[in-house]
């Protein structure tokens, strides 16, 4: 045995051998911090004497003193407003220890003071005692709300996050309350993840349009979402490629919400889609179709059937399509990026108000555009939305349905193989043969 160890065992005893009220009272102010920081991990200590180790002057001796779960109420109350910052984190983790099965009953006065306690720490300064507390109180069933409704409109999102994603004790209110704030995107994916995220708390996460939010709801197999709701999100997400594969694996997804998201999706999805049987009779018969008509399209080249032509250029759509892609463009959602990838699922009311938007343009151009499958219309609108003349190629295809043959493909050194003067009659064009419609709207 070390003579360290041997002057420890003179003091205090072998372990298992308890020190007398006397023996740790003179060892209060010995010069050996060690000796000190041994007698204060002592589990048969006198309240008095941790209520004294907890004003040690050495910070060691305090964090031992925090984290002993002998240490009295009064002593803890002292040491959540420690200057160590290990201090007030060790007690943080104690004392969250005891809040389970705790009877919190306002009288009683020990329950007072703990909450005292848990209130200066939810309130420290430094964020990571801030956190200690939120990670051991995340899954307690019966911590006191007023600790855990504080903890979840922490600014800081390692401390919120744990409880917005885990915590049973914020009812619905609270997360509507906490969403309606602005929170940041962190705060709104942990909301997301929840288990059982309720229609209400799934309402409010998809009118923030916070994307990547709406992409971990839709991910969470267990979050309740109504109809209408996701009717909302079906709305959007053809410019949104991350919601496509959450949506074709969704859970009891209504027949009619899985034809809408079938015209949008990409083929492999829209195969997955078409496998599922959990789909009636005519839900199943017309997603097969579906699949058999876009093979075609593939095979005989990017045609439209009049209905299908007017369908998409279908005014009262177009208009309602341009405000959300007015929206988008406003929270600088509307990238080319979302655009080329809307434009790979072809035309639609949608890509023609994103398209109109982004060129500037009336989106009744743009439908006269496509409505005469237009190869220059639709290199001009490219070039106005300053698009590159290879993305102005593939819309000249999937948007225009300009037949392979009659594309105006790029020049040599990438440029749009047209003047600018070109593209800006050809612009002018389209506005003049587009303003009656204008002025029947």
């Amino acid at each position: 045995m070390s003579p360290a160890k041997n002057r420890l065992v003179h003091l205090l005893g072998l372990p298992g051998h308890k020190v007398t009220y006397e023996q740790a009272r003179d060892l209060l102010d010995h010069p050996d911090v060690e000796v000190r920081t041994a007698l204060a991990g002592r589990a048969d200590l006198e309240p008095e004497i941790l209520f004294f180790l907890a004003r040690d002057s050495d910070a060691a001796v305090r964090r031992l003193t925090a984290a002993n779960a002998a240490t009295p109420d009064k002593a803890s109350l002292m040491l959540a407003a420690d200057d160590d910052a290990d201090v007030r984190a060790d007690l943080a983790q104690r004392i969250s220890r005891v809040v389970p099965g705790f009877d919190k009953n306002d009288t009683d006065k020990t329950w007072r003071t703990v909450h005292q306690v848990l209130m200066l720490l939810v309130r420290d300064q430094l964020p990571r005692v801030r956190r200690v507390l939120s990670e051991a109180l995340k899954c307690v069933p019966d911590a006191p709300h007023d600790i855990i409704a504080h903890l979840a409109r922490d600014p800081e999102t390692a401390v919120a996050a744990p409880i917005l994603e885990f915590s049973p004790v914020l009812t619905d209110e609270d997360l509507i309350d906490i969403i309606q704030s602005s929170p940041l995107t962190a705060s709104l994916i942990a909301i997301s993840k929840r288990v059982n995220v309720g229609e209400e708390v799934s309402n409010a996460i998809v009118g923030t349009a916070d994307v990547d939010a709406i992409t971990a709801l839709l991910n969470n197999q267990s979050a309740q979402i109504r109809e209408a709701t996701l009717d909302a999100i079906i709305d959007a997400a053809p410019v949104f490629p991350s919601w496509h594969e959450p949506l074709v694996q969704r859970r009891q997804l209504p027949g009619r919400a899985a034809l809408r998201i079938a015209n949008f999706v990409a083929d492999s999805l829209l195969k997955k889609l078409a496998a599922r049987t959990d789909f009636d009779q005519s839900t199943t018969a017309a997603l097969s179709l579906i699949v058999r008509q876009k093979l075609k399209r593939e095979e005989n080249g990017p045609t439209l059937t009049p209905d299908a032509l007017s369908a998409a250029l279908e005014p009262s759509a177009l208009n309602a399509a341009v405000t959300r892609a007015a929206n988008m463009a406003k929270s600088g959602k509307l990238t080319s990026a979302a655009v080329m990838a809307l434009a790979q699922d072809g035309l639609s009311p949608m890509i023609v108000a994103a398209l109109a938007v982004k060129a500037n343009l009336p989106v009744e151009a743009v439908a006269e555009v496509v409505r005469s499958a237009s190869a220059k219309g639709m290199l001009a609108v490219a070039w106005s939305a300053d698009f590159t003349a290879d993305q102005a190629e593939t819309l000249q295809l999937k948007v225009a349905r300009v037949m392979p043959d009659q594309v105006i493909k790029p020049r040599r050194d990438g440029w749009f193989d047209a003047s600018e003067a070109e593209m800006t009659w050809q612009l002018g064009m389209f506005k003049d043969a587009a303003q009656p419609a204008r002025a029947s709207a």
